[in-house]
């Protein structure tokens, strides 16, 4: 039994680790030009900082960077005119595509040049645009998220139209950062309908609990779950609610994947959830947010968690002891 546990350990592991890879699909043209080509091999050398396009040092710091290490590049975008990477508190590319005497006309062209980014990566981007007027620093920006057939990665590369101060005119910059950016799932619009009372509690709970941070209670009940408390880590505070009882691994399993049907049928195609990395005492970790909230600093966020209750701790039958945690973040 120790070994099929084991067993089945590794497999509900695996089975959600493979999907969070970040891989550009090569350009769909038989002969793609060299704008695909170089984009698309320096957005797929971010998960490794950038570790096969970096050059030499260039400079410890420069005018704009004050201080951030200056690498140079070595994939060329056409079009741009300078490109480099910086190491600051992140690493990142970045490369210029030229000055323009006014905001509209860098505007424009931004416009253009990300529709033609777009094409390159064969229309599968998710763009969040943000017009901050003429007077903000930054003016216009396009953030992009790579997607599948079935969700997204958070947005990892952007186009910008920045102002600069010195020279009163507005730069095209395109940035890409490294690292594993998190992968989003959509709800599918033909989920199964789940119990009706409990995802009813669930959105309940998502609209009042910022509004009660200093209670100690949970504002609602949400059956089958116990209300555990509320607790804060770092600036975040959260409601929690657990199940426990279950005769076993296979058993807690099959009901945290009951609730987890449960939640996408009632949250819908306005939300999205991602797998959060899961190592023992947790088996599993799923977070729930909206759509339109995934790129904000503070947002609302349902996470939903199967865990070993407690290691080394038993039942008096010998079983370990599993809980399913759910808990609503603000």
């Amino acid at each position: 039994m120790k070994q099929f546990n084991l067993s089945l350990l590794l497999c509900y592991l695996l089975n959600y680790s493979f999907a969070q890879s970040f891989i550009v699909d090569p350009p769909g043209k038989k002969k793609p030009d060299e704008f695909a080509l170089n984009l698309v091999t320096i957005l797929n050398d971010a998960p490794v900082k950038f570790s096969h396009i970096k050059g030499k040092l260039l400079a410890q710091t420069d005018t704009i960077h004050l201080q951030s290490q200056i690498y140079q590049v070595k994939t060329f975008i056409p079009g741009s005119v300078i490109g480099r990477i910086v190491l600051d508190s992140t690493i990142y590319t970045e490369y210029f595509f030229g000055e323009f005497e006014n905001a509209e006309e860098a505007k424009i062209q931004m416009e253009l040049l990300s529709s033609k980014m777009s094409k390159a990566l064969n229309r599968r981007v998710v763009i969040l645009k943000k017009d901050n007027g003429a007077d903000a620093n930054t003016v216009l920006e396009h953030k992009f998220a790579y997607t599948f057939h079935n969700g997204f990665f958070h947005y990892n590369f952007s186009l910008q139209v920045n102002k600069v101060l010195t020279r009163d005119t507005y730069r095209i910059v395109f940035q890409v950062f490294s690292g594993k950016p998190s992968y989003y799932n959509w709800i599918m619009k033909n989920e199964p309908i789940g119990s009706f009372n409990f995802t009813k509690a669930i959105k309940n709970n998502i609209e009042i609990i910022d509004k009660l941070p200093s209670k100690s209670g949970c504002p609602v009940e949400v059956p089958p779950f116990t209300c555990v408390g509320i607790s804060a880590r770092n600036d975040t505070s959260f409601i929690e609610y657990n199940k426990k009882g279950f005769d076993g691994l296979v058993n807690a399993k099959s009901e945290f994947d009951a609730f987890f049907g449960s939640i996408r049928s009632g949250l819908s195609t306005e939300y999205v959830y991602f797998n959060q990395n899961a190592k023992i005492p947790v088996y599993r970790k799923v977070a729930f947010v909206k759509f339109d909230d995934i790129d904000k600093p503070k947002r609302k966020t349902v996470y939903l968690t199967l865990q070993e209750k407690s290691q080394g701790s038993q039942l008096p039958n010998g079983k370990k002891e599993y809980e399913v945690i759910l808990s609503f973040g603000y």
